[in-house]
């Protein structure tokens, strides 16, 4: 949908046969949901842009052959507008991965990124210019979709595994699981995790016939409700397996 059809030309042959694969560059250390706030700056000169700024949780960039770099082209800091992205070789002059964040859930391939008199041809542009933003919003609403799934099998597995505890345990002569303050929660938790994987393929279902703004809440919704119930799913099940669901 952004791409030129020169850049399809060029670019789907490489993701096909893995020689190019991307990063996503968006969030900056002092800015991250307010976006629009970055600081990176890309600016004409001649047939280049020269892109500086840094970029902060860089992911797939253990890999990637270019970054996706948003930078202001235009405007005041906190519009929408005068955002661009750019296409941008991870070799070039100037581009340097300071180093890679840790995370408990994903422990690496998160980088923090300077970027420094880094020259790039009007081919790099990727999408509209000053109208970055709206590749940046459909790339997060479809991301955070795919986190909800992820966190909504994390807690289905965590269910599964508790149900299975409960059954497979006896204490004082029956099975654990016959017992209401071990059923009731997890029966909660199943039924939360059928909704919820419902409305994570309808949100799916509406991305793909609607404009990505049209479906932001249900995205927030899907977002923040299976994050939410995969902590839930995994207290409940250490606390269904005992000691055991302390270990590894």
């Amino acid at each position: 949908d952004f791409g030129t059809e020169q850049q399809k030309a060029d670019w789907m042959p490489g993701f096909l046969d893995g020689t190019r694969r991307l990063a996503f560059g968006l969030t900056e250390p002092n800015h991250g949901s307010d976006a629009t706030y970055l600081e990176t700056t890309a600016e004409r000169d001649g047939d280049e842009w020269v892109l500086n700024g840094m970029k902060r949780w860089n992911s797939g960039l253990h890999h990637a052959t270019h970054d996706i770099i948003f930078a202001r082209t235009s405007g005041e800091p906190g519009s929408p507008m005068g955002i661009s992205a750019f296409l941008v070789p991870t070799d070039a002059p100037g581009f340097k991965i300071e180093f890679f964040w840790w995370t408990f859930n994903m422990p690496t391939d998160h980088a923090e990124v300077s970027l420094t008199d880094v020259r790039v041809g009007a081919d790099a542009l990727f999408g509209e210019v000053d109208r970055g933003l709206e590749l940046a919003q459909h790339f997060v609403h479809e991301n955070r979709i795919r986190q909800a799934a992820s966190s909504l099998g994390a807690a289905q597995f965590c269910i599964d595994e508790a149900v299975a505890y409960a059954n497979g345990r006896t204490t004082w002569g029956k099975a654990l699981s016959v017992n209401q303050g071990i059923q009731f929660p997890l029966v909660e938790l199943h039924t939360e995790a059928a909704m919820l994987r419902q409305l994570v393929r309808y949100t799916a279902w509406m991305l793909d016939k609607k404009h990505h703004m049209e479906v932001t809440h249900l995205v927030a919704m899907c977002n923040y409700r299976a994050n939410r119930l995969a902590c839930d799913a995994a207290d409940q099940a250490m606390q269904t397996c005992g000691g055991v669901g302390y270990s590894r």
